[in-house]
């Protein structure tokens, strides 16, 4: 019986870092907005994010990898387990951290988050690592799960016992549990490709904003840190991007457009926040550390010297004039002579 929970406890294991792994990487954008976060949740610098973000992947595939090896041989579930364990107690301490500290940014732990790190993701890796941290005293202890071939082994009437049925029906609730959130991921990720398709196969798309050649209007605003910024004051090249904390393709493109920004100064990327309420403060202070960032209500003072029309809306600036401008980032360059 003892086994057979083990067995349970290693396909739960396997399960949350699978589920994990695949919401990190079904697409560019979510492993973007993953790396793009460790900075402000994590404390790392930016130079350093991308090998966090790789070497995090790499350990939940090497430890979900092993504990599903350990089903066909039970000699590894040990390993496993004390991989999960580390795994897991590293993760819980980032996240009280995170709570500590009063990270309003999402993890990513799991892909796509709109929540900041709280009490209840504590609770949730505590357990987790509990269970690890069980497992492997038990394996370390000489039990072992049931290997592939006892699972698989015909048994002989009366001999079965109630847990080896009670362990048949979770193994197979596990397997489709695992399938359905795959095909379901896999769907998802199908109507974002054919969504994004749509949108950027339009040939002649309406002006979201002031097209290319068009001089920005007139106008004077304060970003969120108190700088004051103005059309006078633009200089040289300039990434602009109007954003609303409501808008769903807004969330979509906000990864690429934090990544972009991180790679110019600061000073070179204006952020217009379109809207007020905590989820337009939230917007503001992820943005902070990349741009310049100002918060206005919709069809504000800039948005209207800009010519914005819906968003999200991306220029790209030289002094004061419009080089580019789309609703799709990918459609805007990084340079004018790019």
């Amino acid at each position: 019986m003892i086994g057979a929970l083990l067995l349970v406890a290693q396909l739960a294991l396997v399960g949350t870092l699978g589920w994990a792994l695949v919401g990190k990487v079904r697409d560019r954008a979510a492993f973007a907005a993953f790396r793009a976060s460790l900075p402000r949740t994590v404390g790392v610098s930016a130079a350093r994010a991308g090998a966090l973000a790789v070497a995090v992947l790499a350990a939940e595939a090497l430890t979900a990898g092993i504990l599903l090896a350990a089903v066909a041989l039970p000699a590894l579930a040990a390993a496993g387990f004390a991989l999960a364990t580390g795994l897991f107690a590293a993760f819980t301490v980032a996240v009280a951290g995170m709570v500590r500290r009063g990270v309003r940014e999402p993890c990513h732990c799991f892909g796509v988050a709109e929540s900041p790190p709280g009490p209840a993701h504590v609770i949730r890796n505590l357990l987790l690592t509990a269970v690890a941290l069980g497992g492997a005293a038990l394996a370390f202890g000489g039990v072992r799960p049931p290997s592939l071939s006892t699972l698989t082994a015909e048994p002989s009437g009366a001999d079965m016992a109630p847990s080896s049925v009670l362990l048949l029906v979770v193994t197979v609730l596990c397997l489709v549990n695992t399938t359905v959130l795959l095909v379901v991921l896999a769907q998802l990720r199908r109507q974002s490709t054919l969504l994004k398709v749509s949108i950027e196969g339009v040939e002649n798309p309406e002006p979201i904003m002031l097209t290319a050649g068009a001089t920005v209007g007139d106008f004077t605003a304060t970003t969120v840190d108190g700088t004051p910024v103005s059309r006078a004051g633009l200089r040289g090249e300039t990434l602009v991007g109007f954003l609303s904390p409501s808008c769903p393709a807004c969330a979509e493109s906000l990864p690429g457009f934090v990544a972009r920004a991180e790679a110019i100064p600061r000073e070179q990327t204006l952020a217009v926040v379109l809207g007020t309420g905590e989820a337009a403060t939230q917007l503001c202070e992820r943005l902070a550390p990349v741009a310049q960032v100002i918060n206005e209500p919709e069809r504000g003072p800039v948005a209207r010297a800009f010519g914005v029309d819906g968003y999200p809306a991306f220029g790209l600036l030289s002094g004061d004039t419009v080089v580019a401008s789309h609703f799709v980032l990918d459609r805007v360059p990084v340079t004018s002579a790019s």
